[in-house]
């Protein structure tokens, strides 16, 4: 970056002495301060020189007062043309005392960063700006091209707003009597095919252009054609028609709003442009060209094809285009006298100084930024519109089939737990029955006997899945009195239902309480998923607890445990409210109603997701025995001892109810009930988290967020191939965070939903980008 070196001249005191200040950067302590002499000598050559070129005239003038073209003689003219260049390094490099420090520091900070830095003429005093600086040779030895500025300039914020990769140019070709400003228009035509886009309005009126200034926006200004400057420069003008003519201050408040959105660079190729340049800074533009004096038609044409060709082409900064623009213009100064002296660049210090480069990429900067929030809204709207498709099907119960697949895809790969100790299993088989003669059902004298041969070991709790509705054989009244002596033995029995409209009544005689219902809940697909853990009992129905066989056999295993102490002070704590139960650190939350993929089962009672214990053998979750094996007393009494015994029937060939389960095995009722069973005491001492949905808002968000993320791949990626490998490396993602969390909280995520409005999403937006192409 170059360094800044600003050379304050302030309004010529009583000896016609310039102050003048040096500053290195903005830093106001590093400033060299003193004056410049009186210029008399230098000012009437100058003045003489001025004079003499208006008199002759070189060709057709872009002067909007037109005036006679004179005899092209040029001996005259460049005779006072070296006069000035001698005059002007005379007076700048003079060895008055009050100006050499300045200049001494100036050689010593152009040496420093050989030429390297960005002059900048600061004064209030506009004649100054119309001195050919460019001539003084410690500027032309380093190659610097002094730009011009006033000495208060406003801070300003000049925002980038095009929301085109293109540089947007306003061409305005003026009045054109007696010049060709066509060749100014086919020398930007180039560029269309480029970087740039270019409106032009020719012979426009004043009230088009000033639509153009507000309703657009736009990085250059151009004018071609004829203008004129005040002699104090307090004003200048330019010619739009034959018929009309405006200054600055008719457009100022467009200009205004056109700097304010954007406007870096105005270009008048035109006459006597310093009225124009005064009054443009007053608006506070970053930058200005202009010409000096009057300047020959051709030489405006050449200035502007040179600066084009090293601004647009080169990439050059706007200070060097300018410089060798005017180098290239010095070899028509054979016919064009004093033709490279005449552009002059205005800068605003407050301003970064535009180059084509910085155009663009600001252009591009906007245009990502719009193209960033129209991507953002169109994924918005896709994922609203992908979502709402996903929840709208997930709620008609139409996602149930996919979901409750996907869901035991994901419980089958859950790790294996083993065999649960806390259980012993009794199974009553086809032996058994053999060995006891057939005898079935069994007897009541038959399972008094079992009872009698687990109690000698003390077992915590006994559970016996074999209905006693009615008496069977002998031993009814001793049945019925061991009930009622133990309590720690809990029989089965059954609500109403369409298979026993009646439903079946545990053991007459035992306390509403005691029993447990055996009633189970089945998915659509007759897929057991789900654990009925309480139920409010029907009036008429003859199974009056309330809790399920399985929650009254952990119950009471649980606070049943050794080291619960003798006086029951500190029994294990429980809570139970409608929707939530706490068992010492465990939570069951209900399933309700619209959560997960149940949307439309019925979900009565006090449900919770069933978490089997073992993948490999679903029958194989805990140590198994024989009812014979039990009569003949072969079972090790370890296996029994403060356990939860399980009797039941296993037999294939009797009346013994075969469920379905996610892991693609049948599982008989018994070995059914092991597993709720083991669910319950697992949550509660080995803190294994139960299964749980998020509730319907936080689905929702968890849908709205994967929509989202396949939109934005979609709106980014625009090979079908890529896309495809996103989606699939998306989806694996899904179905990884989606195992993880089930596993690590218990949590099971929407995948289906979430995967469908992922694909979803993608679709829309494959379609919203090939409309924007054919559009």
């Amino acid at each position: 970056m170059s360094k800044l070196v600003i050379l304050e001249i302030r309004d010529a005191n009583s000896e016609q002495r310039y102050p003048v200040t040096l500053r290195i950067g903005d830093s106001i302590h590093s400033a060299t301060s003193g004056r410049l002499p009186p210029a008399e000598d230098f000012l009437q050559v100058y003045g003489n020189l001025q004079s003499e070129r208006t008199a002759r005239g070189f060709g057709a003038f872009r002067k909007l007062e037109h005036i006679k073209k004179g005899q092209i003689t040029q001996t005259s003219v460049r005779d006072l043309a070296l006069q000035v260049k001698a005059d002007i390094n005379t007076w700048l490099n003079s060895d008055d005392a009050g100006f050499q420090p300045v200049r001494d520091s100036l050689l010593e900070v152009l040496s420093a960063e050989k030429g390297n830095v960005r002059l900048m003429v600061q004064t209030d005093d506009v004649s100054l700006w119309g001195f050919p600086w460019h001539l003084w040779n410690l500027l032309d030895r380093f190659k610097i091209e002094p730009v011009f500025s006033n000495l208060t300039n406003t801070i300003c914020n000049y925002p980038r707003t095009s929301s085109k990769n293109k540089v947007r140019i306003l061409v305005i070709l003026g009045e054109h009597t007696d010049i060709n400003v066509q060749a100014d228009l086919e020398l930007w035509q180039p560029l269309i095919e480029r970087d740039a886009e270019i409106e032009t309005l020719i012979a426009t009126r004043s009230s088009q252009l000033n639509e153009q200034l507000w309703e657009r926006n736009w990085d250059i200004l151009f004018f071609a054609g004829h203008s004129s400057s005040n002699p104090d420069y307090s004003q200048g003008k330019i010619e739009l028609s034959e018929s009309e003519s405006i200054t600055i201050e008719d457009l100022k408040y467009g200009l205004e709003n056109a700097i304010k959105h954007g406007l870096k660079l105005a270009i008048f190729n035109s006459c006597d442009g310093m009225g124009l340049v005064r009054q443009l800074a007053s608006l506070q533009i970053p930058a200005v060209i202009a010409m000096r004096e009057r300047v020959p038609d051709e030489v405006a044409q050449k200035f502007l094809e040179y600066f084009l060709e090293a601004f647009a082409g080169e990439k050059k900064c706007l200070r060097d285009s300018v410089r060798k623009a005017r180098e290239r213009l010095h070899g028509m100064e054979g016919d064009y006298p004093c033709a490279s002296w005449l552009p002059m660049i205005y800068e605003n210090p407050a301003a970064r100084p535009p180059t084509w480069i910085e155009l663009l990429e600001g252009n591009e900067e906007e245009r990502k930024r719009v193209s960033f929030w129209r991507s953002l809204q169109a994924v918005l709207a896709a994922s609203a519109i992908a979502t709402g498709a996903v929840m709208g099907a997930r709620s008609l119960g139409l996602l149930e089939p996919l979901e409750t697949k996907a869901f035991d895809r994901l419980a089958q790969i859950m790790p294996d737990k083993g065999l649960d100790s806390r259980l012993l299993i009794v199974e009553v088989t086809a032996d058994d029955f053999k060995q006891l003669n057939n005898e079935y059902p069994l007897q009541d004298k038959t399972i008094v006997r079992a009872l009698e041969k687990l109690n000698k070991h003390q077992p915590r709790t006994i559970g016996f899945e074999i209905y006693r509705d009615i008496p069977q054989g002998q031993g009814r009244t001793e049945l019925i009195k061991y009930l009622q002596q133990h309590a720690r033995v809990i029989p089965i029995c059954i609500f109403p239902w369409y298979k026993f409209p009646e439903g079946i009544a545990p053991p007459a005689g035992l306390p509403d309480a005691q029993p447990g219902f055996g009633d189970i809940v089945e998915d659509s697909d007759r897929t057991l998923r789900r654990h009925l853990l309480a139920m409010k009992p029907y009036p008429s129905s003859q199974c009056k607890t309330s809790s399920s066989l399985s929650f009254q056999l952990a119950l009471h295993y649980l606070q049943n445990s050794p080291n619960i102490i003798p006086d029951r002070t500190s029994r294990l704590p429980v809570e139970f409210k409608e929707s939530y139960w706490k068992i010492g650190t465990a939570q069951f939350k209900n399933l309700e109603k619209n959560q997960g993929f149940y949307q439309k089962e019925n979900l009565g009672g006090f449900q919770i997701i069933l978490n089997y214990r073992s993948r490999r053998s679903l029958a194989d979750i805990a140590e198994r025995v024989t009812l014979m094996q039990v009569l003949n007393e072969q079972v090790n009494p370890s296996y029994i001892r403060d356990k939860i015994v399980l009797i039941g029937v296993t037999d294939p060939t009797r009346d013994n109810a075969i469920y379905n389960t996610p892991y693609n095995q049948e599982i008989p009722s018994l070995m059914f009930l092991a597993q709720r069973v083991s669910q319950i005491i697992t949550a509660v001492e080995d803190r294994i988290p139960l299964m749980w949905f998020l509730p319907q808002w936080g689905d929702t968000l968890l849908i709205l967020f994967w929509s989202a993320v396949g939109g934005f791949c979609a709106i980014r990626l625009q090979s079908r191939l890529h896309l495809g490998l996103a989606q699939a490396a998306l989806l694996g993602i899904l179905y990884g965070s989606c195992g993880f969390w089930l596993l690590a909280v218990g949590c099971v995520l929407p995948l289906v939903p979430s995967g469908l409005a992922l694909l979803g999403a993608s679709g829309c937006l494959i379609v919203y980008n090939a409309s924007s192409k054919d559009t």
